[in-house]
């Protein structure tokens, strides 16, 4: 399997609040350009959450369109509630020719935990329901850790799982899974944080929104990390952390991202509420500190 860096793409939206067609075709082109995955419609960076389902379906149909056969294209969907949601979303997704779709595990509620009988049951009742390759995640906001039992039987039931995604900090969990699974599935951990770790342990790659920026920085890891050479590793990577760094302290990454891509001539668009892009002089200070890294791959100056 071969390792690799996923951006969770954002979505233009225009003036209007719709769906920037044009911009948003534009944005998967840079990322194609560039060599890395691409998760379509995530809760964070896609704006998951505010899409209708028709916005959904139409965004997958040009992601494939403008992706398939050259990136690795994935539906990335949101936190469901209960199995139904997730179902009607794999519905959706298998509409389209896509290399994968990711299976998120159920946000109940109140901080409620699911049991790890309920959330094999729960997997499976969703799973069955697709022909797919199938890709799943542990996240640490939902409160919980996907057992390593629970995912071996999975993996053993549905031969589809090509995927796993670890969201959090605990070093043990995310080297058992790799040592476990790595050998028959993709393993990645989101966001750039553990990327090397990831990488050395012997997992595959990893994904996150920094991409949506500087594409070519987050295949770049990828390439240095295979080259073995530690030099180019270590400023390849602390340009990676550099970009994460500055979006972090705004909360998250469409807030600074979308006004700092629009700021730069690139495709970006509006903020759908309750998300509010950063204000003027924010923006200000992320533009001076992004322009300051001299990524190869953007505009010298603001347009």
């Amino acid at each position: 399997m071969r390792r690799s860096a996923f951006v969770m793409s954002i979505t233009p939206f225009d003036e209007r609040g719709a769906l920037d067609e044009p911009a948003y075709r534009k944005h998967l082109q840079r990322l194609r350009e560039a060599g890395v995955g691409v998760y379509i419609g995530s809760s964070a960076s896609g704006e998951g959450f505010s899409l209708t389902r028709d916005e959904l379906d139409r965004m997958l149909a040009i992601a494939v369109e403008e992706l398939k056969g050259r990136v690795n294209v994935r539906a990335m969907g949101v936190e469901a509630r209960h199995a139904a949601e997730m179902i009607d979303f794999l519905k959706l997704a298998g509409r389209h020719a896509l290399d994968a779709v990711h299976v998120f595990g159920p946000e109940m509620g109140h901080a409620a935990k699911p049991t790890p009988t309920e959330l094999e049951r729960y997997f499976i009742s969703v799973i069955e329901t697709t022909s797919q390759p199938v890709v799943l995640s542990s996240y640490h906001t939902l409160g919980f850790n996907l057992p390593v039992t629970v995912l071996e039987r999975l993996l053993i039931r549905f031969p589809q799982l090509t995927g796993f995604f670890y969201g959090g900090s605990d070093i043990r969990y995310l080297s058992e899974i790799i040592e476990r699974f790595a050998q028959r599935m993709e393993i990645h951990c989101a966001g750039p944080y553990n990327a090397l770790t990831t990488l050395s342990l012997g997992g595959h790659g990893f994904m996150g929104h920094e991409g949506n920026l500087a594409p070519t920085i987050a295949a770049n890891v990828i390439s240095a990390f295979e080259s073995g050479d530690q030099n180019r590793i270590q400023k390849t990577y602390a340009l990676l952390l550099a970009v994460y760094r500055i979006h972090h302290q705004h909360g998250g990454p469409v807030r600074a991202m979308k006004p700092l891509l629009n700021a730069l001539g690139l495709p970006g668009g509006t903020v759908r509420l309750p998300r509010m892009a950063i204000s003027n002089e924010e923006l200000a200070g992320v533009l001076d500190a992004t322009l300051k890294l001299n990524i190869a791959e953007l505009p010298r100056t603001a347009v």
